[in-house]
């Protein structure tokens, strides 16, 4: 019974907000082309990495790109398959596009220049990708039904 008081609780507050103001901005919320209220939330690197080396890999990334990039509204995914024999192979997407794929050996003394360059390449490559998507005629078929 607690619990369901609590989710009851929970859903109301951002209501009453946009209630109050009638601005679906007042709770951090836009609104889509659709019409659906949708949460803004961007700017992230999930790492989904499994060793050291990878860690150590997606944190200088996002330190970069929290540095140099800090107004970027888009969420990329870095990702990890480590091997005994290759190193370990990391590849970073966007919109569940790779943008980034390479191996890296776990003696690499580099890993920071290397995800500092990484994170210079998969900016470019992003605004390449919002650039394109811009121009391209959506007329007759949904963004998703590509």
């Amino acid at each position: 019974m607690k619990r369901m008081a609590l989710l009851f609780l929970l859903f109301q507050l951002p209501l009453q907000a946009q209630e109050e103001t009638g601005d679906p901005q007042a709770v951090g919320e836009k609104l889509d082309d659709s019409g659906r209220i949708e949460n803004e939330i961007s700017g992230f690197n999930i790492d989904r990495t499994i060793t050291r080396t990878g860690h150590d890999f997606a944190r200088y990334m996002s330190a970069y790109r929290n540095l140099h990039y800090p107004d970027s509204d888009y969420n990329l995914t870095i990702y990890e398959r480590p091997s005994a024999r290759w190193g370990n192979l990391i590849w970073v997407t966007y919109n569940n596009k790779t943008v980034f794929r390479r191996f890296i050996s776990p003696s690499t003394n580099d890993i920071r220049k290397l995800a500092e360059e990484v994170s210079k390449h998969v900016h470019e490559v992003v605004l390449q990708e919002k650039v394109r998507n811009a121009l391209i005629d959506h007329y007759d078929l949904g963004k998703d039904e590509f």
